[in-house]
């Protein structure tokens, strides 16, 4: 929903036929879904709890940095509050306690529950969910050394909207002056929602010792490309699951493990037509994986998508906000107004030696950029400030005898700016990023990744319009003729009409305005007077 700015809207002059038996149903409307601000609002969490190195891994000396990032479980509507079910995830590098002093990382996560009061939200309406982790700190727990105590702030926004159809009046009363504006309303054609069940076996990756017992797996969604063809959206999407689990070895020792599934589906939305925008959200409601009966190295998953699509259209229309002498019937629209969207191509690029850990690389086989996370972002004057991360999986042969299969993950930042005219520090923002292009490759002793991104941007202001859905013609009243006998000296009421000023009476009874100030004090503007105001003209002497 947009309203494009521009100077302040003047009156538009109707035509010159008068039409005495104006009715609404004779008018012009249009009728819009528009997706309206209930409220929205923010508050902290703190998130506290506790996680442990893997025992697979070495103890820790010092933690040299801490990622973070959550995912949101389940968004629920309640009257005047939103239910938020999330998890924060941590990825944790640091030196280990051993001699040669090794980087390793581990990750871990936190599941949290936290409400935000939205005056008048209700069950049914749509909730966006956006969460902030402005602060986190590891405090090794005294009692034990492979423990480490979660203090995380959040911030948490969520704001709530509802689908309101409108029938908004776009056509000026013959006869009438008509305040107008244009606005580029972004009209909601229709919404869908679907589950997807994912539960296709898969084998336990080749290098990976059976499994025992599943310990914890965390699912990550992602939607990779929407399609509209008539009524229906068209989703992919990859369903990324990292599972940690105990061996089945005598020492009972902790491994994890990936796998990434790809699914299709569909989304009936009527009136969805191709050139229209979708928008998906994408949580995942479950993600159990169990051991196959017959068969240790097969894992059987039941992961549970929850998809909602949205299909719009921007119109550009201008509307009625308010009609000259007449009596208007209005709804006031607080809504989501278009200030901009531009895209930017951005080149990620980073070398370092591959991990100290990990074999020699022989040949680099394939490489996957995937999960870009944006961190930050601010709205300046005409501009947006990005920062996020990319991650990318290099697959290679190592230069090793049996020339077998390894994999490095690498996190890479990247930062860039988007040139927004018309953005302002208080706007809001939606940022998009597609990976268009990406490669590895050895330079010497570094490893080098490299990405194409394709960074989009689309700033938005939250604007209040009161807009005309229909109205009713003021009976114009008689004016009021001078007496035929007006003595000099004194004076007549007037009942003042549309259009009437001081200078225009004063000419039409040949007296001044001065004169007509002079016995009406309780006009203290000399400039505003008021259609059914009655005032005193005085009598002057003709000739």
């Amino acid at each position: 929903m947009a309203t494009k700015k521009g100077p302040k809207p003047k009156f538009r002059r109707a035509l010159d036929d008068v039409n005495n038996n104006n009715n609404n149903t004779a008018l012009e409307t249009e009728r819009f879904s528009l997706e309206e601000v209930v409220g929205e609002n923010t508050e902290q969490t703190i998130v506290r709890g506790t996680i442990s190195v893997p025992e697979a891994k070495p103890d820790v000396e010092e933690i040299l940095s801490t990622d973070t990032t959550t995912k949101l479980r389940k968004v629920e509507v309640i009257p005047n509050k939103v239910i938020v079910e999330g998890t924060l995830r941590l990825e944790v590098m640091y030196t280990a306690f051993k001699e040669d002093q090794s980087v390793h990382t581990f990750h871990a996560e936190l599941d949290f529950t936290d409400f935000i009061e939205v005056e008048g939200a209700r069950p049914g309406m749509n909730a966006e969910i956006d969460i902030v982790v402005e602060d986190v700190s590891l405090t090794r727990d005294p009692k034990c050394a492979e423990d480490w105590d979660v203090a995380a702030v959040l911030k948490v926004t969520a704001r709530v909207t509802e689908t309101r159809d409108v029938n908004v009046l776009t056509e000026c009363p013959q006869g009438f002056n008509c305040e107008t504006e244009r606005m580029n309303l972004q009209h909601t054609v229709g919404t869908g929602t679907k589950q997807v069940l994912i539960d296709e076996e898969f084998e336990v990756p080749d290098g990976k010792p059976d499994v025992e017992k599943i310990n914890k797996c965390m699912c990550d969604v992602e939607i990779t490309d929407t399609k509209i063809i008539k009524n229906k959206v068209l989703i992919d999407g990859e369903v990324d699951l990292e599972c940690t689990y105990t061996a089945m070895k005598e020492d009972q020792s902790v491994h994890t493990l990936h796998e990434t599934f790809k699914f299709n589906t569909f989304i009936e939305v009527e009136g969805a037509e191709q050139g229209m925008e979708v928008h998906v959200d994408a949580m995942v409601e479950s993600c159990d994986v169990e051991v196959a009966e017959d068969n240790a190295c097969k894992l059987s998953p039941t992961i549970v998508l929850r998809l909602r699509v949205r299909v719009t259209e921007d119109r550009e229309v201008d509307v009625i906000t308010d009609i000259e002498g007449a009596d208007v019937d209005t709804v006031t629209l607080d809504m989501k107004s278009l200030v901009g969207e531009a895209c930017k191509q951005v080149v990620v690029r980073d070398a370092k030696e591959p991990p100290s850990e990990k074999p020699a690389i022989d040949k680099v086989k394939e490489v996957t950029a995937g999960d870009v996370v944006i961190k930050d972002t601010d709205v300046i004057r005409d501009k947006v400030l990005v920062k996020g991360t990319i991650e990318f999986q290099v697959l290679y042969t190592a230069m090793k005898a049996d020339q077998s299969i390894h994999m490095i993950h690498r996190k890479v930042a990247f930062k860039t700016f988007i040139d927004v005219p018309g953005a302002r520090p208080d706007n809001e923002v939606d940022v998009d990023v597609e990976v268009e292009w990406a490669n590895a490759k050895m330079d010497g002793c570094d490893l080098v990744v490299e990405a194409v991104l394709n960074v989009c941007a689309r700033v938005t202001e939250t604007v209040e319009r009161e807009v005309v859905t229909g109205f009713r013609p003021r009976p114009t009243p008689t004016p009021t003729p001078a007496p035929e006998v007006c003595v000099p000296g004194t004076t007549f009421n007037y009942v003042v009409q549309r259009g009437d000023t001081l200078s225009k009476l004063a000419q039409r009874y040949g007296t001044t305005v001065q004169a007509i100030l002079a016995v009406n004090p309780q006009i203290t503007n000399p400039n505003l007077i008021t259609v059914g105001q009655t005032i005193k003209i005085p009598c002057v002497a003709k000739g």
